[in-house]
């Protein structure tokens, strides 16, 4: 998820999820209603406000849609090297294998911002 769309996200729960929690509480303050009726109002936002922030923080990133889609290696493989995925440069392992430059790989998983590779059958196709 971009940083803007974390941004977006993160405002819009604060104004639609946690300020009217914040106005009941305020107005408890004030004397203008009692502690239940603010607690009973302000609840159910807060619990609406960790929602949302734990599944914004939580989704996955997008743009790996290329998982098994197939690379070339720019750098050797013994077993980390560089490989060109889809037009974009990734730091690369090559899990219990070696891989020379210009070879083919097939991408197998991305984790920690590593692409983790294996070598394919069949030649790259252009």
């Amino acid at each position: 998820m971009s940083r803007l769309a974390i941004v977006v996200a993160i405002l819009d729960d604060i104004f639609l999820f946690i300020l009217p929690a914040v106005l009941a509480l305020v107005l408890h303050a004030v004397g203008v209603v009692p502690l239940w009726i603010a607690l009973v109002v302000s609840a159910p936002f807060l619990a609406l406000a960790a929602y949302v922030g734990v599944k914004v923080v939580k989704e996955t990133p997008r743009g790996y849609t290329y998982l098994g889609g197939r690379g070339v290696v720019v750098e050797d493989l013994k077993p980390m090297g560089v490989v060109k995925i889809s037009g974009e440069y990734w730091r690369a392992v090559c899990d219990g294998c070696e891989a020379t430059a210009g070879s083919c790989v097939e991408l197998v998983e991305i984790r920690g911002g590593v692409a983790y590779v294996k070598p394919c059958r069949q030649g790259i196709r252009r």
